[in-house]
Parts: structure tokens; sequence; C-alpha cells
């Protein structure tokens, strides 16, 4: 006997007069089943024997279907828009612009995954060692941050690479496509940014030899961090091996690659030039960063304090000017501190922790610090010559 058959059955015999409690147990049944169908059949419906959906009459958590084809709308501006992100928070801030109803960044990322419209990001998983927060960064033009990218190549016009530096705090850019990447090129990028972004306290860096200088000669130093200290700047040299260390400008290069060079193609190098231009545009006052609370980095500027004048040239020579230069090191089980590839012993219980080395040019010293406390001082002596630059065309 099927489930509708027994409730008729059930109603039936209790129109005869049987009690209920003899009809439900001789079917097998409880006492809440037969009431439930019992009230049922009294209701009137004819279809009273019939299951009801159990689906809610009202769904508070439903996604209203115009506000699902508003966020899939968004998006599809967003990745047809050139070097625009396509997160849920520009989503959102997109939605805002238009005054459209807004969902929470959950909706919008399950709208976005029932589309089949995700991509699974990738996460870093930091070690557990305790790195050195240096400087403390509150304001704009406190840290740039300076990497490479390359080398690329154009189809028909050869190899290329990318220097690029940004502000740690407000993401402001600077985007320069060169020829060739030497000291040189460093140095032309370097005052290029500067001129924009404005004189920053510290410039940090990976430890390619065009930044550092000659491996022969540690002492004497290159250009970039003569230039540094000439301007009154703090370069910062990042562990050796750890790029993400420079966390800023890797992302950056990142969404640079993806969104501007493997976007697109470039007639030629001069195109690339020019549309690069547009690219730091674009990106300093459109992209917007949930870090820094929906601004986009103009917005979140807060100005510039050291500017480099536009009538700046550079000086015929660069003697070492005083100032202190930086290196973040992780110390190995050879308790070995390499500096510009010099290196000095450390003490036992720095095995396995960073530590931070700072050259101060003016007391020629090295003074190593671990959790901002100096447990080493050592002599630096440095050498009395200058760098003459009146061959390098800058």
């Amino acid at each position: 006997m099927n489930d509708i058959k027994l409730r008729y059955t059930a109603m039936h015999r209790y129109e005869q007069n049987e009690s209920p409690k003899s009809i439900y147990v001789s079917l097998g049944k409880g006492k809440t089943w037969f009431f439930k169908w019992l009230k049922r059949f009294k209701s009137g419906d004819p279809n009273w024997a019939h299951e009801r959906s159990r689906r809610p009459r009202i769904s508070p958590q439903k996604i209203d279907p115009q506000m699902e084809q508003n966020v899939i709308a968004a998006r599809e501006q967003l990745v047809n828009t050139r070097y625009a992100p396509i997160g849920a928070q520009h989503i959102c801030w997109e939605l805002q612009d238009k005054n459209h109803k807004t969902p929470s960044l959950a909706t919008i990322n399950r709208i976005i995954k029932r589309n089949g419209l995700s991509k699974k990001p990738s996460r870093y998983e930091a070690k557990g060692v305790k790195y050195p927060i240096f400087p403390t960064v509150n304001l704009s033009n406190i840290l740039h941050q300076m990497d490479g990218v390359g080398p690329r190549f154009l189809k028909n016009d050869g190899r290329f690479y990318t220097i690029n530096m940004i502000d740690a705090f407000d993401r402001r850019v600077r985007v320069n496509p060169i020829r060739r990447q030497n000291k040189e090129t460093f140095l032309v990028v370097m005052l290029r940014g500067w001129h924009y972004l404005g004189l920053p306290n510290f410039l940090q860096m990976d430890n390619t030899l065009a930044t550092q200088g000659s491996r022969r000669h540690p002492r004497s130093f290159g250009l970039v961090i003569r230039l540094c200290l000439h301007l009154g700047i703090q370069p910062i040299f990042i562990p050796v091996r750890e790029p993400w260390r420079n966390a800023f400008i890797e992302r950056f290069n990142d969404d640079f690659d993806k969104r501007f060079f493997r976007a697109h193609q470039f007639r030629n190098f001069n195109q690339l030039l020019s549309k690069a231009t547009q690219y730091e545009l674009f990106h300093d006052t459109r992209h917007r960063y949930s870090t820094l609370g929906g601004h986009t980095p103009q917005q979140h500027c807060t100005g510039i304090q050291r500017t480099l004048s536009q009538a700046f040239k550079m000086p015929q020579s660069l003697p070492i000017a005083p100032g202190n230069i930086h290196l973040i090191r992780f110390i190995r089980s050879n308790r070995m501190l390499d500096i510009f590839g010099e290196q000095f012993p450390m003490p036992k219980n720095l095995e396995y922790e960073y530590v931070r080395a700072t050259i101060n040019t003016s007391k020629t010293k090295l003074f190593i610090y671990h959790d901002d406390q100096i447990v080493k001082e050592l002599d630096y002596k440095l050498p009395k010559n200058t760098m003459n630059l009146t061959d390098m065309e800058l």
C-alpha cells in the first residue's frame, strides 16, 4: 500500500468512528503522523493526501535575479576594461558607482563561483621565523620598493625589461620599460620615479649586482647606493632569494605582467612606452585597493614632503655621503653574515634568525640588530674614492 492510499484508509476508518490510536497503531504509524493527516483531511483541500513542497515561502538569503545580473555585468565590464582588476571588492565599487544595490562581498563571490567565473588564488605561507619590521610605514614616501621584470620580448622589436617603483603606503607607481637593465638605467628609473613620487626616506630592493656594486670591492658601493645616500635616502636590501619581502612591488609587477604586457599586443617598443604611461595614470587614479579602504593610490596619498627638483642634474662625481645602508639577512647554520660578499661571523644565538645589518657611513661602523636591539658592533672602514659620472648618459 502506497503512502497516499494509506492516508485515505486511515481517514476512512476514522469516519467509521474507529479510535485514532487503534488506527495508527495498526498501520504502524505514530500519533504525530495521524493527526497531521487528520488536520489536512479536515482542511477541505481536495489534494490533502499529497505531499506539499517544503521549500520556504520566503527566502531571506535568496539572491535577487536582477542583482545577480548586475554583478555579472559589472564583472564583465571590468574584464573588458584595460588594466582593471576584477575581484569582489572592485565589483562592489563598480556597482556603487552605478547606484546599484550592492550585496556583500561573500554574496558576490558566491555569484561568481556559481556562474563559473572564479579562479583559485595562490597563497604564500610564512615560515614562522620572526622577520624584522623595518621601517614603520604610516605615511606616503616613507618607503619605496623597486624591482625589475624581464626580460620580455616584443614580436617585432626584440627584448626589453621593466624596472618599476611603488610607494609602500599609498601604492602610487612608476612604470619604466627599458632596453637594458644595468646600473645606469637604474639611476634613470630612480630619478624619474622620484620626480613624480617625491623623495622617500627608504628605498627597498633586491640584491642584483646593478644595485649593489662590485663583489670584488664590496665597500666601494655602486652608483645606486651612492645616489641614495647623496639624496638622503637609506637603501634597504631584502634577504637573498626571498623576493616576497618586496611584497608590494612583486604584486604590482604580477598585475603589470598579466593585465598590461600579456593582455595586449604592441607594434614596437615606442608604442609600449606610450601605453605604459597610460597604465601608470589608470593605476594611480582608477585602481582601488581594499587594503586602502577602497581608495585609489592618488586618494590615499598623504602628500609629498621632500621633492626632487625638475632641474636636478647628476653631479660629476658621487662620493660616499653620510647615511645608513641596511641589509636584512637570514643567518644559517654556518653563522656567517654576508655583506655584499664579505663574511662576518655571528653569535650562536642568531643561528636561524633574521638580523638587520646597518652600515653607518659617517661612523664607519657596522651595527647588527636583532629584535631591534644592537647585538654586535664592528668597524667598517670605507675607501676614499669617488665615482666619476661624466661619461654616463643620464
